[in-house]
């Protein structure tokens, strides 16, 4: 059996995107893109984007909205399944309301030298209604010249210490790119990005030139040549082109690489839409929901458990004694006092704890006869409070002990934090830290053979 990893994203979308908003088709879309990893490994990003015109509301009325469940299955070329995955996702009502509104759901695997085919299947909860997409996935043999092209309507640079991909956001590197199939631009967002990994072996210059061609192949536009600079270990080219006055329809980008060795061209498809998908999106924005509008109770329990590590004295014990409705403004209250830019439709603080709310429980879920998200473990909790470390230092098979693994924070006096699989099936706990407002164990040192606890206590 190949070796195959996988990580997916979870974190909400947003719903009403410039960035897959309106594509000229209704169906259900899947792409995917290959970054080579060394060793015979290829990462996959894939994306698959759901329209909202095949959802149906689950109720009449203001009070009504959607669901859709995702089901993702990756086999081999002899059919064996390698891995499977299932989420589901609450649409607005207000949403599904808006023409061409579409959702994207971001989710990555890697893979050895073969072939791979990637089976997506989106069900309407309302419906029972069920979409399917498939698409195979080569990976590379061997290392290319450069990765497959990956486009997106939105680009930024994190600043230091930005690690978290923010809500309908992948990270590559320091840079992060709003997710997309086919992007979509618009006369007012008219700012197509492209990001491109390069696997030269040896340090030069590498040229590339971006080109705009019609659905029929023609040239359109064609940029001024970029030249990057690549070291010896491989870089990134990434750039953006103003695509202003481009009348409406399909598009592919084209960039030629030209290395010392070879050259290269790598395409993707993306769509320049109308004035209307301007106006649509307009309406759809002014429309949105607040936060939790139109959340269950379930829901806005699971929102507020997190809330415990960063909640002022006075917001506590005062809760679980409220009102569905009680509930829901005690939230909005919450997250309006933290909004860094009140008045507009985000909510920064709160889209940024919930991103790292669905890491935490991805990364640090514990099993076992008393199964844990991940936000209540130590690591959950460090994450949430502190945010993601600067460095870590793992140990994940000891000689003769348990795992163990160091959080070191580039802020407040350089804090870290030690943690250990106390029972080596993955319940981890805090053991030591020189944060005092965290709880340490007075004979730490003693779970450490010589030679680790000198590389903690000098990391």
């Amino acid at each position: 059996m190949r070796k195959l990893g996988w990580a997916l994203a979870l974190a909400v979308l947003p719903l009403l995107a410039a960035g897959d908003a309106a594509q000229t088709d209704g169906d259900v879309d899947l792409t995917a893109v290959r970054f080579y990893r060394g060793g015979g490994m290829t990462l996959v990003d894939a994306f698959c984007r759901v329209p909202f015109s095949l959802l149906q509301s689950l109720s009449e009325g203001a009070e009504g909205g959607g669901v859709y469940t995702v089901a993702v299955t990756v086999r081999d070329s002899t059919g064996l399944v390698l891995r499977e995955d299932r989420w589901s996702r609450p649409v607005p009502v207000a949403a599904l309301r808006v023409e061409g509104a579409s959702s994207v759901e971001h989710f990555r695997f890697g893979a050895q030298l073969g072939v791979y085919s990637i089976e997506v299947a989106v069900i309407d909860s309302a419906s029972g209604r069920v979409m399917r997409r498939s698409r195979e996935v080569r990976a590379f043999a061997e290392a290319p010249l450069a990765s497959d092209l990956l486009l997106s309507p939105a680009l930024r640079r994190g600043a230091p210490g930005d690690t978290v991909a923010g809500p309908g956001e992948i990270r590559k590197g320091a840079l992060f790119l709003t997710a997309a199939t086919r992007p979509v631009l618009t006369p007012s967002q008219a700012s197509l990005y492209y990001y491109l990994e390069l696997y030269q072996e040896e340090a030069g210059t590498a040229t590339l030139i971006a080109r705009v061609l019609g659905a029929d192949g023609r040239e359109l536009i064609a940029a001024q040549p970029l030249e990057v600079e690549v070291p010896e270990a491989g870089g990134v080219a990434s750039s953006g082109l103003n695509l202003t006055g481009l009348p409406p329809g399909e598009y592919r980008l084209e960039l030629v690489v030209r290395v010392p060795v070879g050259e290269v061209r790598r395409e993707a498809e993306f769509v320049m839409a109308s004035f209307d998908t301007d106006a649509a999106l307009a309406q759809g924005a002014a429309e949105q929901p607040s936060l939790f509008t139109y959340s269950t109770e379930a829901q806005l329990d699971s929102a507020s458990g997190p809330l415990l590590y960063i909640m002022e004295a006075a917001e506590r014990g005062v809760y679980g004694d409220l009102s569905v409705e009680g509930k829901r403004n005690y939230l909005e209250r919450f997250w309006a006092r933290r909004d860094p830019t009140p008045g507009t439709a985000a909510n920064e603080a709160a889209d940024d704890f919930y991103a790292l709310v669905a890491v935490a429980d991805r990364r640090f879920r514990e099993g076992g006869a008393a199964a844990m998200p991940g936000w209540r473990t130590d690591r959950g909790r460090i994450l949430l409070r502190y945010g993601e470390p600067a460095l870590i230092l793992r140990e994940p098979v000891p000689r003769g002990q348990r795992p163990w693994e160091v959080w070191r924070y580039a802020t407040g006096r350089g804090l870290k934090y030690v943690f250990v699989d106390e029972t080596g099936i993955g319940n981890w706990a805090l053991v030591y830290t020189d944060n005092r407002r965290e709880p340490s164990r007075a004979s730490w040192q003693s779970l450490f053979h010589e030679g680790d606890l000198q590389r903690i206590q000098n990391f």
